[in-house]
């Protein structure tokens, strides 16, 4: 598409009917007419007026301004279709960059995550070569990891609880080992003591 249109270059708007084209040419002959201008702006007033006498010469003419319209229209549409191609491309070009910088960060992250587990068992190996007793800090993960062990133990058990042979084992294993009695009695009267304290709680809230 031309840098500026023939309308443009007549300086009247493209809806312009074909009266205000004629008079705008006239306006604008006489104002860059070489020999109203002085010597030195001779050349850029000749320059302008082979301009304004080629947009005339299709703008004035209904046939070639028609033709005109429809070619500034096509590669108007052309330029639009590009850009948003333009577009389009540079906005996946920043979405993939964006998944290939929080990949790249993310492998990162992983690899500090490994060596840092790397060095801190190196470390307390070190330290127990040197006979020193190493107490591992509890961190919110070995709570959650216990948490979600003593659950899958628990579902199991619960399984195993209501099938007829399993569960004529555990009591027999139960009853002829008193030691182990006494230590799930304890579990099961702490547990208990637990809900019916949080029972008791919201019992109260309610009342």
């Amino acid at each position: 598409m031309e840098k500026n249109t023939l309308y443009e270059i007549l300086e009247v708007s493209e809806n312009a009917s074909a009266e205000i084209i004629e008079k705008a040419y006239k306006v604008l002959a006489k104002k860059y007419h070489p020999d109203l201008q002085e010597e030195s702006q001779k050349v850029n007033s000749e320059n302008k007026m082979k301009q304004i006498n080629e947009a005339y010469e299709v703008l004035g003419n209904p046939e070639k301004r028609k033709e005109y319209d429809m070619k500034l229209k096509k590669d108007r549409e052309e330029e639009k279709l590009k850009n948003n191609i333009d577009i389009n491309y540079n906005n996946d070009l920043n979405r993939q960059n964006e998944c290939q910088n929080s990949y790249i960060y993310e492998r990162e992250r992983q690899m500090q995550e490994n060596l840092n587990k790397q060095y801190e068992n190196a470390y307390y190996n070190y330290l127990r070569s040197l006979r020193y007793k190493v107490k591992h800090k509890l961190t919110k993960q070995n709570i959650i990891d216990f948490i979600i062990v003593v659950g899958i133990m628990g579902i199991i058990i619960v399984g195993l609880w209501y099938i007829p042979f399993t569960r004529n084992w555990m009591i027999n294993f139960y009853q002829s080992n008193p030691i182990l009695k006494i230590i799930i009695d304890i579990i099961i009267s702490i547990i208990t003591g637990i809900f019916k304290g949080i029972w008791t709680f919201i019992k109260g809230i309610f009342t």
